[in-house]
């Protein structure tokens, strides 16, 4: 492993496994008070930052104060736009239970790698 920045740690070679996907519906669990225990939707995954982008209630939101440029036809104001969350910080949302889930990796009967929330058994496969 390889440090590019005092930020964030690379890794070399093939991306770590990551439990959440593009799309998911995830449960913020740790984190600011306001925001912790909402969900949200998975936009993007960088794997190997190990950090992911959500939209919804759970959302990291950085604010941009923007000067007028009207030669390039740009409005002033505040911009929010969102940031990443560590992946550690969050958790798929179970659907049977309405709760974070604990997830293993389980065979399908294709040979596909499955994921299967550990407390229920839900399947999480066309996701």
């Amino acid at each position: 492993m390889t440090i590019k920045s005092k930020k964030a740690k690379i890794h070399e070679g093939r991306a770590p496994k990551c439990h959440i996907r593009t799309g998911d519906t995830v449960v913020l669990i740790s984190g600011p008070k306001e925001r912790r225990g909402k969900s949200g939707t998975v936009i993007r995954v960088f794997p190997r930052r190990q950090r992911a982008v959500v939209d919804g209630p759970c959302a990291a939101v950085d604010v941009r104060h923007v000067r007028a440029n009207p030669q390039a036809n740009v409005e002033g104001g505040r911009i929010t736009r969102l940031r990443t969350i560590h992946i550690s910080n969050l958790a798929l949302l179970d659907p049977e239970t309405g709760k974070p889930a604990r997830v293993r990796r389980e065979r399908n009967s294709e040979g596909k790698v499955v994921r299967v929330s550990k407390k229920s058994g839900h399947r999480f496969e066309g996701q």
